[in-house]
Parts: C-alpha cells; structure tokens; sequence
C-alpha cells in the first residue's frame, strides 16, 4: 500500500508537469501561428532557427522533467514510489528553462529584440558556476599545504632539539 505521501508528489508532479507542457506548447504554437503564418514576412532562416532550438530545449527540459518525476507502480497498480520531487533542486533550473524560453517564444512575436532574454539562462549558468564551484576552489586555502608547512616547522624544531640534545650527551 502506497504512503500517503507518495500519493501527494504523484498528483505534485503530474500538475506540476501539465503546467509546464501546457505553457510550452501554447508558446510555440501562438509563436507559429503569430509569427510563421501572419508574419511570414518577418521569418528568415536565423529566427526560425532561434525559435526551433529554443522549443527543443524546452520540450528536452520537459522530458527530462517527465523522466526524473516518474512514478513507481506495484504488480496489482498501487503507487510504491510517486517519483522524485519536482521542487527545489536541479529541477527548478529546468523549470526556469521552459518559462524562459515560453516567454521567449511568445514576446519575439512583437519584437526580434526579445531574443536577448533567451541569454538570460547561460548568464545564469555562468554566475552559478563562477560563485559555487571556480571562486571557493581559488579562494579557498589551501588547508592540507598549510597543515604540512605547520608540520614541517614542528618536525624541525623536534629535529633541533634532539641534535641539541644529541650534542650535549656526546660532549
């Protein structure tokens, strides 16, 4: 008998997830409705590109949501596990991915300078990369050189005086 709160992260995530595909879907198709079809003029090969590469990487966001948040189902059909979370975590950044390229989608039907948002995302990776992993790595002191350079002063002053010490019975 699947828990209670199995049960909950199962209906979470299935909600989560239409929202999501809803949302992406209804971008791409107002952008090809507005854009392909009424605007035909203004499409050339670059924005059609722009726009394709963008609605893969919502569409591979949200199959790669679908798959992490898949549930776990029991031989007579009771849920064992309602799938992984789909709060906090890397999740969120593939969620922020689909809004941004929805919105994306949907404001470059007015304006081609809209495109500009879609560099929100590796501005963000780069800053997340920056700040979480290459800055504590160069900044961080080296603790293990430090622990040997404190060693080695100790283990010369042990060394000193035991040749003094050495000295002084030999004399």
């Amino acid at each position: 008998m699947a828990k209670g709160g199995a049960k909950k992260r199962l209906e979470e995530n299935a909600a989560t997830l239409k929202r999501l595909s809803t949302t992406i879907n209804a971008a791409i198709a107002f952008h090809v409705v507005v854009r392909v079809l009424l605007r035909r003029r203004s499409v050339t090969k670059w924005k059609l590109f722009l726009a394709l590469f963008t609605a893969l990487v919502s569409r591979w966001s949200l199959r790669s949501l679908e798959s992490y948040a898949k549930p776990t189902f029991g031989e007579n059909g009771e849920v064992l596990d309602g799938g992984e979370s789909l709060r906090g975590g890397l999740t969120e950044y593939y969620q922020d991915l689909i809004y941004v390229g929805a919105f994306a989608l949907v404001a470059t039907t007015y304006s081609d300078k809209f495109w500009w948002v879609t560099l929100v995302v590796p501005g963000i990776a780069t800053y997340m990369i920056v700040t979480k992993f290459v800055l504590p790595y160069m900044l961080a002191p080296r603790e293990a050189e430090e622990a040997e350079r404190k060693e080695t002063r100790e283990e010369k002053k042990r060394r000193e005086r035991s040749e003094r010490r050495a000295q002084r019975k030999f004399r």
